[in-house]
């Protein structure tokens, strides 16, 4: 394989890094043709320009490179300071990458525990783009053909994602489970994070004792009637300039108990003069937040929020609102899920994009 389709590849497959221009300034792929003809240098200043400005996808790229070894001299350290700065930014190609060096012993100590837990989380949260989970999945299958059921059940009852993220931080450093990382009510073990059907943990621990089917029982009981109390819906509508409408493509529904997603198909718009007016629902509970998101053809992200209380009850329309920010780095619609506030967003959004409006009613 020649360097430049190793190069080509390692961009697709790795970062899917997209020419993204600041001004006069030159872009990924500028940074990508000057590797191909051996100008290593000015394609890692390119790089390191957009990094600076707060491009994840030049960090992961960065770090491939000391990686690889490719244009310059391989150095993990280098790598993991990349990767651990688009990380720290809610790259999730980042954070598996990391999984891969803690998997393998590269410039930090093997670690395959931690491995397994990055790239479980990564399947689990559904986090990044699909080329992320493809390979975040087959790690994950080919790790858990290597532990122990020993291993894994040790993951799972005593890691929690703060500890995860700790270890990974301190670069293989910590020693144990400091207590402010193990296991509590606000800091759950990884088999307490909702993730898993009962039936899952049992394939891991084995049958549940008398003991833990009450548990069970009392946990659903007590679900079922907190839900019944709480189940509302969320009807909302989007309302787009009719000749724009049809760049954007999807919506996401995002609270702190998931996210949802769904396509805008042309044949659910309405028109309403000279606007088309897309109607939809979901379910809410006693959410802390919740959003609603649109993304166009440009990858932007347009965010709104929904002002109601955390107890939802019902109410009439609310007045058409304009979009809260707009999102430059998709990535970053992730930290909506812990009511974060991204750092890519701008507040200024033109007067020409989409409105929204809601309603809440009890069925």
């Amino acid at each position: 394989m020649t360097l430049a389709l190793r190069i080509s590849l390692m961009a697709l497959l790795i970062t899917g890094l997209e020419a993204v221009a600041f001004g006069e300034e030159k872009t990924g792929m500028d940074a990508f043709r000057l590797m191909q003809e051996g100008k290593a240098k000015e394609a890692i200043q390119i790089f390191e320009n957009l990094s600076a400005k707060g491009d994840t996808k030049a960090m992961v790229q960065l770090g491939l490179y000391y990686y690889e070894g490719t244009g310059v001299k391989q150095n993990y350290p280098k790598a993991m300071d990349w990767w651990l700065k688009a990380f720290t930014n809610q790259n999730a190609d980042a954070f598996v990458n990391l999984g891969v060096m803690h998997r393998d012993g590269q410039g930090v100590p093997k670690n395959k525990k931690i491995a397994y837990c990055v790239f479980l989380t990564t399947h689990m949260c559904g986090l990044g783009s699909e080329s992320t989970q493809y390979r975040s999945n087959s790690s994950l299958r080919r790790i858990m053909e290597e532990l122990s059921k020993e291993d894994i059940k040790d993951c799972l009852s005593n890691y929690t994602l703060g500890y995860i993220t700790a270890y990974i931080e301190a670069r293989g450093q910590m020693k144990g489970i400091p207590d402010e990382y193990k296991p509590s009510d606000e800091n759950p073990a990884l088999k307490d994070t909702g993730w898993w059907l009962d039936s899952e943990l049992d394939a891991i621990y084995g049958p549940p004792t008398e003991a833990e089917k009450k548990r069970r029982e009392d946990r659903d009981r007590q679900r079922q009637l907190e839900t019944a109390s709480l189940r509302h819906t969320l009807v909302f509508q989007i309302k787009f300039p009719e000749k724009s409408a049809k760049q954007f493509r999807s919506y996401d529904f995002i609270t702190d108990q998931g996210m949802g997603s769904g396509p805008i198909p042309e044949k659910k718009l309405e028109g309403q003069g000279d606007y088309l007016v897309y109607e939809d629902d979901a379910l809410i509970y006693a959410n802390q937040h919740r959003y609603v998101t649109i993304e166009n053809d440009k990858d932007e992200t347009i965010v709104f929020k929904i002002d109601h209380p955390v107890k939802p009850a019902p109410s009439d329309w609310s007045k058409w609102q304009k979009a809260d920010y707009i999102l430059t780095d998709g990535m970053e619609k992730f930290t909506l899920l812990h009511g974060g506030e991204p750092k890519s967003r701008k507040v200024d959004v033109p007067v020409n994009m989409p409105t929204l409006r809601f309603k809440i009613i009890k069925k």
